[in-house]
């Protein structure tokens, strides 16, 4: 069964696609503004994604090139407008299609089955390439050169999310947005408690800790196993 995330806020047009989808076997999770989108994507890994430009948050092109950073799945843009200019620059920002909210089920069915046939590699288990280490966003499991790291939801999203951005320093207001959709405010420490616990996990199964290293005013920063 293939999975497909919504990215919607009208809420009648987002569970009328849903109820459509389903019809057909396809397993369809919602997100209503594009910090939900974020956190939709890390936790349940969707095979493709409907993404609606207007959305309340920011717009459908700023989330398309935010997550085009770390997903390689299906992206089609929904939208009301049929301007070429509009269509052109969704395909720039990496779409792989583009269907007016105003043509038939039908065909919006046939573009996602296209992609199904594109993209017919199992989204649910990453391997970064450069890495070795494999993220499954089905049971929030990591394994790394045989070794199994078990984590909660949070903690899985959280150490996958600094993995996709290896070498690069992520603050923790950066972090609270992405994950939580929340601003932080300078006391917030939920971030510290969770990259707490990741590292005591990742020591147990025998691996580095420095994994995640602290960056003095900046925040924490991913380091592949191979370089601690």
């Amino acid at each position: 069964m293939k999975k497909i995330l919504i990215v919607e806020d009208d809420s009648i047009v987002s569970t009328t696609l849903k109820k459509q989808f389903e019809a057909y076997g396809y397993e369809v999770f919602q997100a209503f503004n594009g910090a939900i989108a974020m956190r939709k994507i890390l936790s349940v890994a969707p095979d493709l994604i409907l993404l609606d430009i207007g959305l309340p948050d920011k717009s459908g092109y700023d989330v398309c090139k935010e997550i085009r950073a770390f997903y390689d799945g299906g992206i089609i843009f929904l939208t009301a407008n049929d301007n070429p200019k509009i269509e052109i620059a969704c395909f720039d920002l990496g779409a792989d299609d583009f269907v007016s909210k105003t043509a038939p089920f039908e065909v919006l069915l046939q573009r996602v089955k296209r992609l199904d046939r594109v993209f017919d590699k199992p989204l649910s288990e990453q391997l970064l390439s450069d890495d070795g280490m494999v993220f499954n966003a089905n049971n929030f499991e990591c394994r790394y050169q045989g070794i199994t790291i078990q984590f909660t939801q949070e903690e899985f999203e959280l150490f996958y999310y600094l993995a996709l951005n290896e070498g690069k320093p992520q603050s923790r207001q950066n972090l609270l947005h992405i994950l939580k959709g929340l601003q932080y405010n300078g006391v917030d420490r939920s971030i510290d408690i969770k990259v707490a616990r990741i590292r005591k996990k990742v020591k147990e199964a025998g691996l580095p800790t420095n994994i995640i290293r602290s960056i003095r005013t900046k925040g924490y920063q991913y380091n592949c196993p191979s370089k601690c």
